[in-house]
């Protein structure tokens, strides 16, 4: 069958009008899911897990607030707020997938229809997750401060965000390049916290207690602008193996 030059250009125009999309910001991206899908899809089976974050949150502060006469100035705060800052962040990390695991249903439904991938919906979680996390992280410092008058306040701020957002950095990368769970990466995160504590308790207390804050801030922003780097590549990701 002979086709015509001028017919063969138009369907090919045609396929091409169809088939490519035009890229789109991140923030519109993630708009458009959160239009397109809806809380209640994204976040699916996050309930249970939410709440029961946010309880062991505020029982975190609360110890903080109600056993501060307790606190001597020998134990190892800075490091247990560095390791400890990410809980809830981790928390509805781990609550969320867990529940969606032995509900069975996961994201299958979502990958089978090509628009999305279990991936970028992650992502979206792993976001607003690490929103959540920094103010729980802001919170726990200030309450800390205001009842043990244990370092500046913009210190120990600055700490708590710097510790949220490099655990978050860990595991969105972990994931992306690895393509492994956020386990992986909230693993890692538990061993370097841990490990300078149990090599030299006294020099790692010390070394936090003494960071000046514009550094720790810093650092902060920088793992911040790195997490949203990695979301933007989740995003623009097309990975035709999740159909």
């Amino acid at each position: 069958m002979n086709i015509k030059s001028e017919e063969r250009d138009r369907a090919i125009d045609a396929i091409l009008d169809k088939g490519l999309v035009t890229p789109v910001s991140t923030p519109i991206f993630l708009r458009n899911m959160l239009k397109d899908l809806g809380v209640k899809v994204i976040f699916r089976g996050a309930l249970p897990g939410v709440l029961l974050s946010v309880f062991v949150a505020v029982a975190y502060v609360l110890m903080v607030v109600l056993y501060a006469d307790g606190f001597s100035a020998d134990r190892d705060y800075f490091a247990l707020i560095f390791l400890f800052s990410p809980m809830l962040f981790v928390g509805l990390t781990l609550t969320t997938e867990a529940t969606e695991r032995m509900e069975g249903n996961g994201l299958v439904d979502l990958k089978m229809t090509c628009r999305y991938t279990a991936l970028q919906i992650t992502a979206f979680r792993l976001l607003s997750f690490s929103l959540a996390g920094a103010v729980f992280a802001a919170v726990g410092g200030y309450s800390y401060h205001a009842v043990t008058a244990t370092g500046h306040l913009l210190q120990l701020l600055a700490l708590s965000l710097s510790s949220v957002f490099l655990c978050t950095l860990l595991i969105i990368y972990t994931m992306r390049r690895f393509r492994v769970g956020w386990w992986a990466g909230a693993t890692a995160w538990t061993a370097l916290g841990l490990l300078p504590i149990i090599i030299n308790r006294q020099a790692w207390e010390e070394l936090l207690a003494h960071l000046p804050p514009a550094l720790t801030l810093g650092v902060a922003i920088i793992a911040f602008t790195l997490f949203l780097r990695e979301l933007k590549i989740i995003t623009r990701e097309v990975r035709y193996a999740d159909c």
